[in-house]
């Protein structure tokens, strides 16, 4: 397969070429959009499932903002910024519990007009579960949040008394096997891991009346979305610290052969506990199993649809648009758009249009943070380490999180200058972005620049340099040269 622009061979099924960025005939613009409000794949939207039209709640009706622990399992809802346009867009579309069945062409006889009509939930609205005790584990306590696909409560595990956030899945959407797959893949990749900075599974089943769930750990913290919108961009040393917890998340799923697939702000947590900024890394359902027999086999339905890209544009790696085989340098792409957002304030591409975005990640290199915000004090060694986890071709950044971690160490050590070698210009066909405006950090942020060491001659400990002291050496073999010539001549 060729491109149909430039010529250049091509994987076959590929969306768009890597040398020109051209898409090619047949090709489906992933599903994903510029972010203002686009939600993922438990956010809502599906490919074969139709949206459902928003109703307006009644004033009576209307939901406090929760407050206090936050659900590990909703990424999307109750704790980002309130009033944002992303809050706006995953609100849960709501209507009367209380519909009315339809009417009957007939009318009833007076004994039946006695007895209350029958109520339906609509499938876009299900029904509450606070109160109720699920599968004989789980009594739930409270709604956190809801989305399109499903809806998270504060439940208690009654036999060990252990608060859990219970994240059930839509009436509807369990008849769909596209979406109970990834529900089921969600479990699965996360009950392999127990990594300290990955959110812990500690249950999925379905219970005898078809609610089916996934019991996870309740977090109270807030997620990278709500801080960068309510506090602006990280200190650079703050942000060394949570790349090193992503890091660490993602090192054990990638050992597993588990790529995330969706790394964004709005699925990473900062808990206070153990330690301030105790990174969690949520939200595998679109996690892809890249080695070994994979989960589950190859049994039950395809997790993707034909011509479908899952995840979040702006985060996408070149690789994951162009629909190419995935390894764990996909989500270190994702780490470094993320990494430069948390430290600017300010995604490395704005674009108007997903084309133009999905251009930007295939062709163009960004400036380096320094300059994107040149009074945050970004040292030399980071603006490397972010540029590094850029690169267009995975083979050119780092291996592993295991050669990252090395340098976010010495980023913690206090060490701010560039790695050696480097500092190499960007490939050919690679264009240089130029810089974007960031965000309004507060005074507080801002850590003044770090000088930069200076060259310094040679010498010894006494101060003297290394030059007098041959020469003074050279005078002292010459006088005792001339010495011994003299005392020669004299015996003679």
């Amino acid at each position: 397969m060729k491109c149909v622009k430039c010529g250049n061979a091509l994987e076959a099924g590929a969306r768009f070429c890597g040398a020109c960025g051209t898409q090619q005939p047949g090709a489906v613009i992933p599903q994903a959009s510029v972010r203002t409000g686009a939600k993922t794949l438990f956010q809502g939207g599906s490919a074969s499932t139709p949206a459902v039209k928003p109703v307006a709640p009644p004033a009576k009706e209307a939901v406090p903002e929760k407050r206090g622990p936050v659900s590990s399992a909703m990424s999307f809802a109750a704790t980002i910024a309130p009033g944002s346009v992303e809050m706006k867009a995953i609100a849960p579309p709501t209507a009367n519990p209380q519909v009315v069945a339809k009417p009957q062409p007939t009318p009833q006889p007076a004994a039946q007009a006695s007895k209350p009509p029958a109520r339906v939930l609509p499938a876009s609205a299900p029904a509450d579960l606070t109160g109720q005790l699920i599968n004989n584990r789980y009594l739930v306590e409270d709604k956190l949040g809801e989305g399109g696909f499903g809806a998270v409560y504060r439940a208690t595990q009654t036999g060990m008394n252990r608060k859990v956030a219970l994240k059930v899945l839509h009436p509807k959407m369990a008849k769909d096997q596209q979406v109970v797959g990834r529900f089921k893949r969600e479990a699965q990749a996360s009950s392999l891991l127990r990594a300290p900075h990955t959110v812990q599974v500690y249950d999925f089943d379905q219970s005898p009346d078809g609610v089916m769930y996934l019991a996870m750990e309740m977090l109270q913290g807030r997620s990278l979305h709500a801080i960068l919108a309510q506090d602006g961009p990280l200190p650079p040393a703050r942000l060394c610290g949570v790349m090193d917890g992503i890091a660490d998340s993602l090192g054990e799923a990638h050992g597993h052969g588990i790529v995330h697939r969706d790394i964004k702000p709005e699925n990473i947590y900062l808990e206070d506990r153990p330690t301030p900024d105790f990174v969690k890394v949520l939200d595998f359902g679109i996690a892809k199993i890249v080695s070994g027999e994979g989960l589950g086999g190859s049994t039950g339905p395809a997790l993707t649809a034909a011509g479908q890209t899952l995840g979040t544009l702006e985060y996408m790696s070149p690789e994951q648009l162009m629909g190419a085989q995935l390894d764990g340098r996909s989500d270190l792409y994702a780490l470094g758009i993320l990494s430069y957002e948390m430290v600017t304030g300010a995604l490395p591409f704005i674009c108007k249009t997903p084309g133009e975005m999905i251009t930007a990640h295939l062709k163009t290199m960004p400036p380096p943070p320094s300059q994107a915000a040149p009074t945050r004090g970004i040292p030399p060694l980071l603006d490397q380490v972010i540029l590094k986890l850029l690169n267009k071709k995975r083979e050119d950044r780092y291996k592993d999180t295991a050669e990252l971690r090395v340098d976010l160490q010495r980023l913690m050590r206090g060490e701010t200058g560039a790695m050696a070698g480097k500092g190499t210009p960007p490939p050919a066909g690679v264009v240089v972005a130029p810089t974007q405006p960031t965000r309004n950090a507060p005074a507080t942020d801002r850590v003044p620049p770090i000088a930069s060491a200076t060259s310094e001659v040679p010498v010894t400990r006494s101060g003297v340099s290394r030059g007098t002291l041959f020469l003074v050496a050279g005078l002292i073999l010459a006088v005792a040269a001339a010495v011994v010539v003299i005392l020669l001549f004299v015996v003679k």
